[in-house]
């Protein structure tokens, strides 16, 4: 036996009877069956099973012993390893397997998806991002490593799906902060009544359904075992046949489809346990161990692959081209066509405060806990309830200040609260009276407690202070170093005997000029009894402190608004990024979580700084509120930026507390009002008359700001969100329009938290007036709560005249496969053709980014899909990464990565993902340019079009054809026609897809019987294109709709290339299914339910009715040979005419060309691990021979892939330039691996 089993914990084998969920080990860790219809032991392709047949939660699982991991610990590690077989799609959050104690935590767990989760207050996360194959075994493991009492450089969580790393998610001792995370949660296995409820097939969570699938072979380790030891496992339970297939389809890369030079061919697979030789086709061209000829034109070469065990033997063929040295492969032609207009706000920011952002961050008080506010809600977690109720405040006023604390005494009565005379108890409440005692604050500092008040010599600091003595006092305040050594002069202040609070310093009368540069503390000493409160320190060179040559509005926002003090390098870096919008304040945070005491509202952070109300951030620390909303809209006005604040919708953080009801009553007003009193604090000039614009006026800003986007609600779904938000539509575009009439003013919706799930599908079906019926929707009003129903649209049919805010964090492979996903939107227009805005869709890509630990390759992949966004500006009008700051704290508590922009203390520093995005926002023209693609396919150059045949095919249901006819639309001739009805025999054209019952019915037509995968007919055409297709068919029974595909190039599974037509698919879907390599976009990532793909995967349907005839209409090309029409007539439902634009997808380089009236840009992005050789041709422009060339790139492959490449000290991926000339308006270069390139050409 091999070593890694002296490490098992448990081994489920489930072959021992039809009862036998024992553990095979010898350890006694027998499983023990439990739900309404539990598990049964079956077998499935030879291997013996426990089988679940799924359901709500408790219906199917298997519980462990509480003991079972009682063995584990930091310096082990564990794995756990299964074989899963998945018979349809399934839930999300459906799990394998979840150990731990309760949804609270800790607990890890595995989704049907394959994301693996350890949990200990912080998500740390390896997630795959891509869809399981149905109907085949699938083995994987999550191999989760210890730290070893910190001792390891990296450890944590690593996922392999048939013996492959799918998800690296370990971390870093030295890059990330989340190995804190990782040892607190490894430090839970210490206390033994922690990891006690282990479950196969059930979640923690309650509204989590129960698993759906089969799983055999299920094992525990207490080791983090090696992929080595992984693959030799899974190798176990399988024959060397298997072992050689499973290297053929998931181990054996294709060689280049273009090949330039000598490429290494591997020569073993599955870890050593598959021998691979090669052999080529054409030795004279490349020989069968890689190495290039002497070749003078292109030319098609076959490699085969043999793999080999023994005497078994199996082959793979791939197809590439080798062409000379000297060509250029791949080449981009330019038109001067123009083909839709940019959005004037595509690209731009998105500010959260998240990972300490705000303060400590860019505001710029130097003070942590300067009012001594600091505190934590008594109730945040479930508990709080469907009314969300808060149970109060618990104050740590001392938190973040030293020394003689004992003499320190908080008090909560007669402080600034009683002298300002403020309404609400929790504002500036608390104060510290010192009696004869030194305090000492470092500045914001984490739980190291290390010094961290950030000094730069010769600069000034203001210090203020407010004060009161009833016998009187006096303060001396010093600059020191982390020894207590003076770093400045020592301010003196005198406080008289009144028991009245003054502002000391509020004149600039206190300052302070560091000596030395330096991380240290302030000292406040005091003499007598003096209580104190907003004790602040501001640097003197903070943004705006002069003028700035980047903004004509910064120094007159520094001088109108005293607390406008923000960290100037942190806001350059903003300014430098070239963005056109500006949204904020969050996120999560906007929305509050758990109680409604924390929705973030927009009125506690205006006004003077003392009368602001602080609150709690949900990533973990207090917000002073410093920065606030007329800071905020102050910055995006010095930014060039469209200030986009985003406000609660009445509703809770669904993504943690989706039990608590919206609000209603009195609550609901609340929050309607402060989305109307926001729009008058932003434009009105009614300054007599409205309080909130008297206001904005005297904070220092007379102007109105550049408000006309406002988002109601971030990452909501359902009822109660869609509820809420149609009455704060009608409420804030009604005070719109009465109150500033022809005013331009769109509101931002939301479609919830991922790319593809439910709450995207539903929420863009509630958007598009589809919603039908009615619901009971319980609304609270913070004390209780009361059932209402709801029926949809009473005011307004549709919402498509707003902005929907889309989120998606995905893995590269998403990126790289979904720059057509806006493609497949909804597109209307006016009779004239233009957009008509009230209905097309539209969309803010509020949060976006690789999962990627600010690798290159991660901004390279967010390039190619930004340029699908300059390419479908007419849908997608904003786009925001995220999160946008992260900064570096000493005990590595990080919020989230990854993060565009870096910093601590003293310094800030960019990742390439910044330098993505400001190469983006710089060169961004007003309108883009069509542009064509050529390469080589099987030794010949052809032009990229969007060509192939047609399918014609069946899914879970018995479907009946009747005929076929194909139309050029092009000169209106019949590429094809068959009548099914009177044939004997299926024509020779057509081929039937393996695996397909088809059968002939004479005088009725041709039956597809139903499988669980797809069946029918399918014609190759390679050369067709711009055609129709009609298919009149039915459907005879069956839980499935209508097939019908069109530039279909392959149809086995694994590499198909086709778009089908789906109708009533499922029996609820209508839409199109779009194949890539075998790959359906919309399906990859871990949240992902969707099946077809657009933003009406819900809307468009209309149920089949069986036996009835439908003539289904699918147009390739349209009347320009770029977009795409589906539609079907027939029965009693006709369906819904879609119309998508249509292009053929590359994968070799993704292109965006746009244009102002000095400029052409043009952005290629290489993703691929090797340089291209690219030929650009300019022939239609009138352009200046020479370009600005700006490459993204590393000449060092190890750092292509490197965790947090870019680092305080050096940033090592970084945008070069130089210039480049054209020839006859044609240039070639050699684009680097992994790269992004920006050519700017000058118009003439």
């Amino acid at each position: 036996m091999t070593s890694y089993m002296d490490k098992i914990l448990a081994h489920y084998e489930f072959k021992n009877g039809e009862n036998d969920f024992s553990d095979s080990s010898c350890n006694h860790f027998d499983g023990v069956i439990g739900g309404t219809n539990p598990p049964t032991i079956q077998e499935i392709e030879g291997r013996k099973c426990a089988v679940f047949e799924g359901g709500d939660h408790g219906t199917n699982f298997i519980k462990l012993p509480e003991n079972l991991l009682s063995d584990v610990s930091d310096n082990t590690g564990f794995t756990v390893s299964t074989w899963v077989y998945y018979k349809k799609g399934g839930n999300t959050w459906e799990r394998i397997f979840d150990f731990g104690k309760s949804q609270n935590g800790p607990y890890s767990f595995m989704t049907r998806g394959f994301r693996s989760v350890c949990f200990k207050d912080a998500e740390l996360a390896a997630d795959p991002g891509k869809s399981v194959p149905l109907g085949e075994w699938v083995h994987v493991a999550i191999s989760v490593s210890g730290t070893k009492q910190g001792t390891m450089s990296s450890a944590g969580p690593v996922v392999y799906v048939n013996g492959e790393l799918a998800s690296d998610g370990r971390i870093s001792q030295t890059t990330s902060g989340s190995y804190k995370q990782l040892r607190e949660f490894f430090a839970c296995f210490d206390d033994k009544e922690v990891f006690v409820e282990n479950m196969i097939g059930s979640s923690k969570f309650a509204v989590d359904p129960d698993f759906s699938g089969a799983i055999s072979d299920f094992r525990v380790f207490k080791t983090a075992l090696s992929q080595d030891e992984i693959i030799d496992m899974m190798c176990e339970t399988l024959s060397d046949e298997n072992i050689i297939a499973l290297a053929r389809d998931k181990y054996l890369n294709p060689t280049p489809k273009i090949i330039q030079s000598d490429i290494s061919l591997c020569t073993s697979l599955v870890s050593d346990k598959v021998k691979v030789d090669w052999v080529s086709s054409k030795e004279d061209v490349i020989s069968s161990d890689g190495k290039v000829k002497d070749v003078k034109e292109a030319d098609s070469v076959t490699f085969t692959a043999k793999l080999s065990i023994g005497d078994k033997v199996m082959e793979k063929s791939f197809e590439s081209t080798v062409v000379p040295a000297d060509i250029a492969p791949y080449e981009i032609t330019i038109s001067n066509e123009k083909v839709v207009d940019v959005s004037e706000t595509l690209f731009g920011l998105f500010y959260e405060d998240i990972n300490n952002a705000a303060d400590g961050g860019i505001y710029a008080e130097l003070i942590k806990n300067r009012s001594f506010e600091d505190f934590t809600f008594n109730t945040y977690d479930p508990s709080s309830g469907e009314n969300g109720k808060s149970t109060g405040r618990n104050h740590t006023p001392l938190n973040g200040w030293y020394g003689d604390l004992n003499k320190a005494t908080p008090q909560n009565t007669e402080g600034l609260n009683a002298f300002f005379e403020l309404e609400d108890p929790d504002a500036s409440a608390y104060y510290v009276t010192v009696d004869n005692g030194t305090l000492y604050n470092r500045g914001f500092n984490d739980t190291n407690n290390g010094c961290e008040l950030y000094q730069k010599a010769g600069v000034t600091y203001d210090f203020t202070i407010w004060a009161k003595s009833k016998n009187g006092g006096k303060i001396s305040v010093t600059l020191l170093d982390e020894n207590k050594k003076a770093n400045s002069d020592t301010v003196v202040i005198e406080v008289p005997a009144n028991s009245n609070w003054n502002k000391y310093g509020k004149n600039g009368e206190y300052k302070f000029v560091a000596k030395d540069t330096l991380k240290g503390q302030i000292e406040v000493k005091i003499q007598g009894e003096v209580s104190i409160d907003m004790v602040s320190l501001m640097p003197g060179d903070v943004w705006g402190a002069k003028e700035e040559k980047t903004s004509k509005t910064a120094h007159k926002n520094f001088l109108g608004n005293p607390n406008y003090r923000l960290r100037r390098d942190l806001v350059v870096a903003l300014k430098e990024v070239g963005a056109s919008f500006l949204r904020f304040p969050g996120g999560c945070i906007s929305e509050g979580s758990y109680i409604w005491d924390n929705v973030y509202d927009w009125k506690d952070s205006v006004d003077i700084v003392e009368k602001r109300k602080e609150n709690y951030n949900v990533w973990g620390y207090n917000m002073t509120m410093g920065l606030g909303y007329m800071e905020y809209f102050q910055l995006a006005e010095d930014l060039g930026c469209t200030p986009l604040p985003v406000m609660a919708c009445g509703v809770l953080c669904q993504a943690r507390s989706d039990y608590a009801n919206p609000a209603g009553g009195a609550l609901q007003e609340k929050y309607i009002n402060n989305f109307i009193d926001l729009v008058d604090f932003a434009i009105s000039t009614d300054f007599a008359n409205n309080k909130w614009a008297k206001l904005r006026k005297d904070m220092g800003h007379e102007a109105p700001f550049d408000l006309h986007l406002l988002g109601v609600g971030n990452e909501n779904w359902g009822p109660e969100f869609m509820a809420s938000f149609e009455v704060f539509y009608d409420r804030i575009m009604e005070h719109v329009h009465k109150t500033y009439p022809g005013y331009d003013f769109t509101i931002v919706s939301t479609v919830g938290a991922q790319a593809d799930d439910d709450a995207y599908q539903t929420g863009w079906k509630f958007l598009a007036g589809r919603n039908t019926g009615k619901e009971v929707v319980a609304f609270t009003d913070g004390e209780k709560s009361v059932e209402k129903e709801v029926t949809w649209y009473n005011k307004k049919k549709d919402y498509m005249d707003t902005i929907a805010d889309e989120h998606y964090y995905r893995p590269n492979n998403y990126l790289l496969n979904n720059c057509d996903r806006y493609n497949y939107y909804l597109r209307a227009y006016n009779a004239d053709g233009t957009l008509n805005e009230d209905k097309t869709s539209k969309v803010f890509i509020g949060e976006y980014a690789s999962t990627d630990k600010n690798t290159l390759m991660g901004a390279i992949c967010e390039g190619a899909i930004m340029t699908s966004y300059e390419n479908n500006s007419d849908v997608v009008r904003l786009a925001s990464t995220a999160p946008l700051f992260n900064k570096v704290l000493t005990d590595g508590q990080y919020r989230w990565t990854p993060d565009c922009i870096w910093f601590d203390n003293e310094k800030v520093w960019r990742t390439p993902t910044y330098y993505v995005q400001q190469l983006f926002a710089t060169y961004l023209g007003k309108e883009t340019l069509r542009t064509s693609y050529e390469s080589y396919v099987k030794g010949k150059k052809q032009q990229l079009m969007a060509k192939g045949g047609i399918e014609i095919a069946a899914g879970k249901a018995d479907i009946l054809v009747k005929s076929v006819t194909v139309t050029s639309n092009v000169d209106g001739k019949v590429l094809y026609e068959e009548d099914f009805t009177n044939e004997d025999k299926i024509s020779e054209e057509f081929s039937v897809i393996e695996g397909s019952h088809v059968e002939l019915k004479a005088g009725q037509g041709l039956v597809i019987k139903g499988s669980s995968t797809t069946s029918g007919i399918y014609m190759y055409k390679p050369q067709w294109s711009n055609y129709t297709v009609k298919v009149k068919e039915a459907r005879l029974s069956g839980e499935d709709g209508l097939y019908v595909g069109v530039g279909l190039t392959e149809i086995a599974p694994e590499k198909k290339n086709v778009i089908e037509y789906a109708i009533d698919m499922d029996k609820e879907i209508t839409g199109p299914k779009v194949f890539k390599n075998g790959v359906e976009a919309y399906k990859l990532g871990d949240f992902a339910s969707s099946k077809v793909a657009g933003n009406m995967r819900y809307a468009n349907n209309k149920p089949l009715t069986d036996n009835e005839v439908y003539e289904v209409t699918v147009n390739y090309g349209g009347e320009d040979a770029k977009h795409l029409i589906m539609s079907y007539e027939g029965g009693a439902n006709d369906g819904y005419t879609l119309e998508f634009n249509l292009e053929p997808y590359n994968f070799d380089l993704y292109t965006s060309v746009t244009r102002d009236e000095k400029h052409v840009y043009v952005k290629v992005v290489n993703p691929d691990l090797f340089s291209k050789k690219t030929k650009i041709n300019v022939e239609d422009l009138k352009v200046a021979k020479k370009a600005k060339m700006i490459t993204l790139a590393s000449e060092a492959p190890e750092l292509i892939s490197a965790n947090n490449v870019n680092e305080k000290e050096v940033e090592r991926v970084v945008p070069t330039e130089k210039v480049v000339e054209f020839s006859e308006k044609t240039a070639t270069f050699d684009l680097n691996a992994c790269s992004l390139t920006v050519l700017i050409f000058d118009r003439q």
